[in-house]
């Protein structure tokens, strides 16, 4: 009934929503010193230990079932994630990327802190984790459309100006072209928090905010959505290559 129930409503939301294109543009770095090259922007310092993308403060995590934290350290290193109560302890592999399993949780609103250490006694820290659903937004341009430039305004207005936070966040991947699948996914932006939610993609901020109005849980949204493309570039070579119905 829930799983008839969410796709019902992500099926209205489609229909009913009209969107309008929003433009971004990238401001240049003025010339500082007649004469003088721009200097080139300073590098964000490297985290402790690399972590995947959608383990940064603000992140959500799925409610109910494992959820697995990876992220890369020196090949043998004993890594240690620490969340909710919970410790969990993985060994990097010879490519340096090491996973734990949390066991499932249930929802929670109340910020929590991830703690993530190696032997070395490098460690990361991250701030304001809830539990809830977490669900993947991927498409073309018309999922990447902001909220504010379309007829979500209104929603994404009422959000951000709520007394209290809406526990809907979103997590939007940076844009990358590449002919296979990429190990290692960047987001520039981090979480977005519904402080943010005009940033957010329209599509999934209308399908997020009913999905929290139904449930009552905090929402996140992981967005991966890249314009102009085909649905083969979402779509595994080597699947491809072994369907029978698709072969040349």
């Amino acid at each position: 009934m829930k799983t008839r129930t969410l796709t019902r409503t992500a099926a209205s939301i489609c229909g009913i929503l009209t969107l309008t294109v929003g433009c971004l543009f990238a401001a240049s770095a003025a010339e500082k010193g007649k004469g003088k090259a721009a200097a080139a922007p300073a590098e964000a310092p490297k985290p402790a230990i690399e972590l995947g993308a959608p383990f940064a403060d603000n992140a959500i995590l799925q409610r109910q079932m494992p959820v697995p934290v990876w992220g890369w350290d020196k090949p043998g290193s004993q890594v240690t994630v620490e969340f909710a109560g919970q410790k969990k302890t993985a060994v990097a592999g010879a490519d340096g990327k090491w996973m734990v399993k949390l066991d499932a949780m249930e929802a929670s609103a109340d910020p929590r802190e991830m703690t993530v250490t190696d032997a070395e006694g490098k460690k990361v820290t991250l701030k304001n984790i809830l539990v809830g659903e977490v669900w993947h937004a991927s498409g073309q341009s018309n999922m990447e459309w902001f909220a504010g430039k379309s007829m979500c305004a209104g929603l994404a207005q009422e959000l951000a100006k709520a007394k209290e936070e809406v526990p809907i966040r979103e997590l939007r991947t940076d844009t990358v072209s590449a002919l296979y699948p990429q190990r290692r996914v960047t987001s520039e932006a981090g979480w977005k928090t519904s402080r943010a939610a005009g940033d957010f993609s329209a599509l999934a901020l209308a399908f997020a905010s009913e999905l929290h109005k139904e449930l009552k849980v905090p929402v996140g949204i992981l967005l991966t959505s890249h314009s102009n493309t085909r649905i083969e570039a979402f779509t595994e070579r080597k699947a491809i290559e072994a369907h029978p119905l698709l072969k040349v």
